[in-house]
């Protein structure tokens, strides 16, 4: 099956999943320290770019500045307004349970309430998600807590065949431990890295020394796209 996962920023994807298109943390304009955002620039791109057209789903895994913004949202929905947002917190708050499972056909998204990374996030709302569809399955953890035990239980048994996950996933010994044990035989992207000019940290790099000497791809440049069969 096609899988094309297409960058806006930070942590903001369109994917085209069987043809089935989903956006996840897509739509955000607040400017964080360190980290790149979807500008009226970008927005302007987007606009003229195919995978950022006419989404089934718009998805956020939380309601933090740099992964969603209500406005953005709310013009996205005039431009397509048969697309459905789900997310936990705000104007489009689609669910409350520590689970929540929409089925549509052959696609499945299920949301999983899992711990933010940062000790000053433990009370944050925040939400894990898998995408199934015929069979295939991809996992996105948003800003999970690295290596939590609540994302090991939620995967439990399941194959994950495509995993995007925030870089410091690679980048630190617990996460790379955790994608060995668990995550081995998935396709795993990095993202969550900044644009140069934003890149006051040097993220980017340490995002380039994680992936060293592997075939795990970054995706860090606005508008670009990987494609997987899987």
């Amino acid at each position: 099956m096609r899988v094309a996962i297409t960058l806006s920023a930070n942590a903001g994807v369109a994917i085209d999943f069987g043809g089935r298109r989903i956006w996840v943390d897509a739509l955000h304009d607040k400017k964080q320290k360190s980290f790149s955002t979807v500008d009226a620039s970008l927005q302007q791109k987007m606009l003229q770019c195919q995978a950022f057209h006419d989404p089934d789903y718009i998805c956020y895994t939380h309601c933090h500045g740099d992964h969603y913004s209500q406005h953005l949202t709310e013009e996205a929905l005039k431009l397509w307004p048969k697309a459905k947002v789900l997310a936990p917190e705000g104007k489009f708050q689609a669910f409350e349970a520590d689970e929540f499972l929409l089925e549509e056909g052959q696609l499945q998204i299920r949301f999983v309430r899992l711990p933010h990374e940062g000790e000053q996030y433990l009370d944050v709302v925040h939400y894990g998600i898998f995408l199934r569809h015929n069979g295939r399955n991809i996992l996105i953890p948003g800003d999970c807590a690295t290596a939590s035990p609540a994302l090991r239980e939620a995967i439990g048994g399941q194959q994950v065949d495509l995993a995007l996950l925030d870089f410091p996933w690679l980048a630190l010994r617990k996460g790379k431990e955790f994608v060995q044990e668990f995550l081995a035989d998935s396709q795993v992207v990095l993202y969550h890295i900044p644009f140069e000019a934003d890149d006051i940290c040097g993220y980017r790099e340490g995002a380039r020394r994680a992936v060293r000497g592997t075939a795990v791809p970054l995706l860090m440049e606005p508008l670009q796209q990987i494609v997987y069969e899987l």
